[in-house]
């Protein structure tokens, strides 16, 4: 069984208590205090291993306790430190912090380890507190209790290609044939239970493809109908989706509807899922009224179209080299993302209002060409009115400055005043210099 969510109670390990111990030897009368400090408690640490392929053993052990650290002894003995809690973890790995379901921590590389929880702090033992003034401590301090937490781990599969489609369109059958996986094929209608994910080999180029099977979706998989909902985060960390059509209709369906379908559970369930690049592979083409079909979905879907047969194997070595293209090709070969989505009514609005702004400036225009060629001979009678307008502008600019040059003349007598006042002053004083000769 595949688990991909799990909830866990983890707590970290509590630190020693500092001990009281004085030294009491023979022909040492005096050995004063040797309390130790205690030991720190165990973290808890997430370790991404690639060899973790789910989630199953934190679902039947959710509560997890690292070991505390031991108390100090005496002869100034330190206890020992706390064993940590390692927890692997498979990659793409979160994290959440239950019921506000904060982002605590993400793993995603080999050998990524996270501190989830730290353990607390040793106490400090009687011989920390020795003094000249106090030579006999009795003062311990306790060790400090560690961190606890309800965390919801949440596993999303990192893979290169996300398989999305209804149920019976071909996914486990497809990934049975191009992979090592081996999910449940049989030929009466069921669907997949949990998510399956296989490897492409290319041993000519040395390198390989991680796809993801999904289980199949059905219409309102997004308000919780069906199972494809609960698996729709392992295509989110995907660079590429493969919608698989059932071309031939052999579910009383019609290709477009459920490509239609499709679209809209991945677009209301995640915008970052709508964005991404798609490929469409037209699968049982080996059946009668495939190609007919095929003929119409094209004419309604402008996306890439790769037919194949699962049943007869046609096509899938030219599908598996362009997968390889769209994935590890070059930048500018590869599938691109769809245009934004627009509602209909939304469509309509915006195009009635781009046809208003296209149409009104060809209305305006041929009435202002006709007033044009009417004013044609009474262009001399606005120059005969401008010359006038311009003259008394000249005339206000210079009674103006002739009204602020006044005052700068009025400031000349004010200085002269000051000049014949200055004068009857110094003649006072020459004649207070006669009468004391």
């Amino acid at each position: 069984m595949f688990i991909d969510e799990a909830k866990v109670i983890l707590k970290s390990g509590d630190g020693g208590h500092g001990c009281v111990s004085f030294r009491r030897e023979k022909f040492i009368p005096k050995g004063g205090p040797d309390g130790g400090n205690g030991g720190k408690g165990g973290d808890v640490v997430l370790v991404c291993d690639r060899n973790e392929g789910d989630l199953q053993a934190y679902r039947w052990q959710p509560h997890r306790n690292a070991r505390n650290g031991a108390p100090g002894m005496g002869r100034q003995c330190a206890g020992p430190d706390g064993g940590d809690l390692i927890l692997p973890v498979p990659p793409g790995t979160q994290v959440l912090e239950e019921g506000s379901n904060r982002l605590v921590a993400e793993l995603t590389e080999h050998g990524e380890r996270v501190v989830l929880l730290a353990g607390g702090k040793g106490g400090m033992g009687n011989m920390n507190f020795k003094s000249s003034v106090n030579q006999a401590p009795r003062r311990t301090t306790p060790g400090y209790p560690g961190e606890e937490g309800t965390f919801r781990i949440v596993l999303k599969t990192i893979a290169d290609i996300g398989l999305v489609g209804y149920p019976n369109a071909g996914k486990s059958t497809l990934t049975n044939l191009l992979t090592a996986a081996r999910p449940k094929m049989a030929p009466y209608p069921f669907t997949t239970l949990h998510v399956n994910v296989g490897v492409i080999d290319y041993t000519d180029r040395f390198d390989r493809i991680v796809m993801a099977d999904i289980p199949g979706l059905i219409e309102g998989a997004h308000e919780n109908r069906g199972l494809g909902h609960q698996f729709l985060r392992h295509v989110e960390r995907c660079s590429l989706l493969i919608f698989i059509i059932d071309m031939a209709g052999s579910e009383n369906r019609e290709p477009w509807d459920d490509h239609r379908i499709l679209e809209r559970e991945l677009r209301l369930y995640s915008p970052i899922l709508a964005a991404k690049p798609r490929i469409i592979v037209a699968n049982k083409m080996d059946l009668p009224a495939a190609a007919a079909k095929l003929m119409k979905f094209q004419e309604r879907v402008k996306d890439m179209v790769i037919p194949i047969s699962c049943y007869s194997q046609e096509g899938i070595q030219e599908f598996r080299d362009k997968l390889w293209a769209a994935v590890k090709g070059p930048v500018d070969q590869r599938p691109k993302a769809p245009a934004p989505y627009v509602e209909p009514a939304v469509a309509k609005r915006l195009a009635k209002v781009h046809a208003a702004k296209i149409v009104t400036p060809k209305a305006k225009a041929k009435p202002a060409v006709k007033k044009a060629d009417a004013k044609k001979a009474v262009k001399v009678v606005p120059s005969k009115k401008a010359a006038p307008k311009a003259k008394p502008a000249v005339k206000k600019a210079k009674v103006v400055a002739k009204k602020v040059s006044k005052p700068v003349a009025k400031k000349k007598p004010v200085k002269v005043v000051a000049k014949k006042k200055a004068a009857p002053v110094k003649k006072a004083a020459a004649k207070s210099k006669a009468k004391k000769k």
